[in-house]
């Protein structure tokens, strides 16, 4: 060890080094509970060509609507409606036991993460055909709310 000279700022580097990678490993996000989910959830399927509404009830039951939007020519399929008989949150995985309701919906699954900054990332498809598409979904208040204060906003100085 003679001849080896440590820089007097290189041992409170490594300590603080040390701490912060002990408070990153103690400081773990919490998963969101059944009850942070109830509401409607709102967005599109990662090809953006069919919208899903998603209510989740406080009795772990709800409704899941999905659409395709009016400026494709798959609208006129219309709103397939699904029945959710029961939601699931374990962890961060969350599953649901659609039922069909309308007659053009066919049987599918919907399984996902809930994530951690207010969004589902879930994954349909389909029971029979094995089609399968990314979702993810937002809290319907959350986009109603920043689309009503940035339109106001460009409403204001457009004036």
């Amino acid at each position: 060890m003679l001849g080896m000279h440590i820089p007097r700022l290189a041992v409170p580097a490594v300590l603080l080094l040390i701490s912060i990678t002990t408070l990153a490993q103690e400081k773990r996000a919490t998963p969101p509970t059944a009850k942070d989910l109830v509401g409607v959830w709102i967005g599109f399927d990662q090809d953006e060509l069919t919208f899903t509404r998603l209510e989740l009830h406080n009795d772990s039951t709800g409704y899941c609507a999905r659409v395709h939007p009016a400026d494709t020519i798959l609208h006129h399929y219309g709103v397939e409606l699904y029945r959710v008989n029961r939601w699931n949150i374990e962890g961060w995985n969350l599953t649901f036991d659609l039922a069909p309701i309308s007659s053009n919906a066919e049987p599918v699954y919907l399984k996902g993460q809930a994530g951690g900054i207010a969004t589902l990332r879930l994954e349909i498809s389909g029971v029979k055909t094995r089609w399968k598409l990314d979702i993810l979904l937002d809290p319907e208040s959350r986009i109603e709310i920043s689309n009503k204060e940035t339109k106001q906003a460009i409403d204001a100085i457009q004036k």
